[in-house]
């Protein structure tokens, strides 16, 4: 590992990764795209070599995103002889331009024992390195690491919140659950409706509904309406509810009132 990826754990502050990711070529990044399109649309195993091939010539001239595919395919042996190492070589070789997926891939192999010893002290380093330029599935690690593993759960909330704040459902479903923890149902189905179409969020507020459970009045209406983005979801998994809580607002409950996630504390409505 060189120095420059070896990196020193700093107060976190909430990043973006799009804010942290280097410009691309536009004539690379458009033949990227079109090996991606690719890609997507041929059976598995038919074609692999080649669509290696032609990630490494984009790779070969400084386009990350390649470098990235390339490495998943050496992790996978898809088109290419497996090898930890090759993988490792291309996410260190992003993890050496400050690329936050590169550290995040170098921690989960440093986690794992793959093509490193097992390091765990080192991957929480990557995975900080990682979350702090902003890569949503660091952020999400260490939330679970800090609630579950250290108990921490404010710093845990703090990672899983910046997390959710890019779009990562995994981020809100895992709030979601700590809600439940801590007994806050407002806080729960807050989190669980803010998952952004995640299909088992989904499911709990459906059941949470139509049940009447965690001390919710029944409501048949919510209930269906869950069912039917549910239903959507099972049909295309990749659709999201952006605005959710304008299509299927929250009632309060019954005792604890609504949650308020700028302040952290539920409210009783007047």
């Amino acid at each position: 590992m060189t120095e420059k990826s070896t990196p020193k754990i700093e107060p976190f502050v909430c990043a973006f990764e799009k804010d942290h990711l280097p410009d691309v070529d536009p004539e690379l990044e458009k033949q990227y795209q079109e090996i991606r399109a690719y890609e997507k649309k041929q059976i598995p195993n038919k074609d692999e070599v080649n669509i290696t091939n032609r990630y490494q010539l984009l790779a070969d001239q400084g386009h990350w995103k390649a470098g990235s595919q390339l490495a998943v395919r050496y992790l996978n042996g898809r088109g290419v002889e497996q090898s930890y190492f090759k993988a490792l070589e291309w996410f260190q070789w992003m993890a050496d331009r400050d690329i936050p997926l590169g550290y995040y891939n170098l921690a989960v192999l440093a986690e794992k024992g793959l093509a490193l010893k097992e390091d765990k002290e080192g991957a929480w380093q990557y995975y900080h390195r990682a979350a702090q330029l902003g890569n949503p599935q660091s952020q999400y690690r260490l939330g679970e690491i800090y609630l579950h593993q250290r108990k921490d759960f404010e710093q845990g909330e703090t990672f899983h919140r910046c997390a959710m704040k890019q779009g990562y459902a995994e981020s809100a479903d895992a709030l979601g659950d700590v809600g439940l923890i801590q007994d806050n149902y407002p806080k729960a189905i807050y989190y669980y409706q803010a998952a952004l179409g995640r299909r088992s969020s989904m499911l709990t507020l459906h059941q949470t509904f139509r049940e009447g459970s965690f001390g919710y009045s029944k409501d048949e209406f919510l209930a269906n309406q869950y069912d039917q983005y549910y239903d959507r979801l099972k049909k295309n998994p990749d659709l999201k509810f952006p605005n959710l809580n304008e299509l299927a607002p929250l009632p309060p409950h019954p005792e604890q009132g609504l949650y308020n996630p700028e302040t952290g504390q539920n409210e009783m409505p007047e």
